[in-house]
């Protein structure tokens, strides 16, 4: 009853269900030994950008943060993809080529986690650069810098790292996305030695605060939503079985209501949490969630999968399979047209970071039954 509710009030939003894909960073590729940490964000002007570390070796070896850009078309092209729909440069169908955000010059640059401010049409994007290599995150010693760094002009160019260890302290972002809250704040997840916590901007990206961590010290790479009511909902990840939540009613400052999300179950790994844009009327808000739904071990890193919450994460009653084998790491975008999600996510046949993968569908594709998916097509 509760899905025929769902599906009657997203009559504007009906379309033929689609699902379309291609390998967007491919391993061994453009010399980079592996492609790892995705994240995913469409500018105010329909640009998709589509982040992630291009590393040398394993965590905290030598790391350059890359970016592939897709830019928004005002005239669709009349060409046809493998499902018959106009390809249209906005959708992800058509990529620039790599271009290094930011080199490492030998350190490791990681935990891209980029927020778009709509005021301003400015793209910050905090990372975190680590020093020392793999012994040193080991160790959990923490030798590096949290590094801001902006573009005005859609991710073509970016600014040189300004460095906001000394306001924030040693926080790692994401990964994955920031968000901008509608009181106007910059809010970016992600946590540090005392667990997950999120750093935020009341001035455009000029100044950052930390705010308090979650009580949980076992908590780490972490997501924020705002919810309907304007309180905020942190999604974390957790060594374990399910994913863990915290809430906030002073915009990500403190957090209350501590508790284990076991209809979430995780494998303990980074997964991606965001706001659709469509809300029945008069009720609470449309929320999508990606990871791979098994309660461990670490290795249970396949079966990626996407749900949809309509009562502001209450309740999960809609998901479907994106990959049947192995998959990780995920960050989902909501397109220019605000109704196409894009995917971008760790996978292959053999392990989940053979390369990272592009997906695009709709709403229709994830709530219907996937007989035979015919509806699934891969761009070459």
């Amino acid at each position: 009853m509760a899905l025929a509710l769902l599906l009657a009030a997203s009559t504007n939003l009906r379309a033929e269900p689609f699902f379309i894909q291609q390998e967007l960073f491919i391993s061994g590729h453009d010399d980079v030994n592996i492609y790892r940490i995705p994240s995913l964000i469409v500018s105010p002007k329909g640009t998709i950008l589509a982040f992630c570390e291009a590393r040398q070796g394993d965590d905290g070896d030598p790391t350059e943060l890359v970016l592939k850009r897709s830019l928004c078309d005002a005239q669709p092209s009349q060409s046809r993809n493998l499902n018959g729909y106009p390809r249209t440069f906005g959708n992800g169908v058509n990529w620039q080529r790599m271009q290094v955000v930011l080199a490492g010059n030998g350190e490791a640059i990681m935990q891209p986690c980029p927020v778009v401010d709509r005021t301003t049409g400015k793209i910050l994007i905090c990372c975190q650069e680590i020093r020392g290599g793999l012994a040193n995150l080991l160790k959990n010693e923490w030798h590096g810098r949290c590094l801001i760094l902006h573009s005005v002009d859609d991710g073509a160019t970016w600014s040189p790292p300004r460095e906001i260890t000394e306001s924030v302290g040693h926080f790692a972002a994401g990964p994955g996305i920031g968000i901008q809250l509608r009181s106007g704040r910059l809010v970016i997840p992600g946590y540090s030695k005392e667990g997950s916590r999120v750093i935020y901007s009341d001035d455009h990206g000029q100044t950052w605060q930390a705010g308090s961590p979650v009580n949980n010290r076992g908590c780490n790479e972490s997501q924020v939503v705002e919810l309907t009511d304007g309180s905020l909902m942190i999604n974390m990840r957790q060594g374990g079985r399910h994913r863990y939540l915290a809430f906030s009613k002073d915009q990500g400052e403190t957090w209350f209501k501590e508790n284990n999300e076991e209809s979430l179950p995780d494998p303990g790994c980074q997964a991606s949490i965001l706001r659709f844009p469509h809300h029945e009327p008069g009720g609470r808000g449309w929320l999508l969630f990606s990871n791979p739904p098994h309660p461990g071990p670490f290795e249970a890193r396949t079966n990626l999968t996407v749900r949809l919450s309509h009562d502001d994460g209450q309740s999960w009653k809609v998901s479907r399979e994106v990959h049947a084998g192995p998959g990780a790491y995920s960050s989902l975008a909501v397109l220019a047209d605000g109704a196409t999600i894009g995917l971008l996510y760790e996978t292959g046949a053999a392990h989940p970071y053979e390369k990272i993968a592009f997906a695009r569908f709709n709403l229709d594709w994830l709530t219907a039954k996937p007989a035979n998916d015919k509806s699934r097509s891969t761009i070459e």
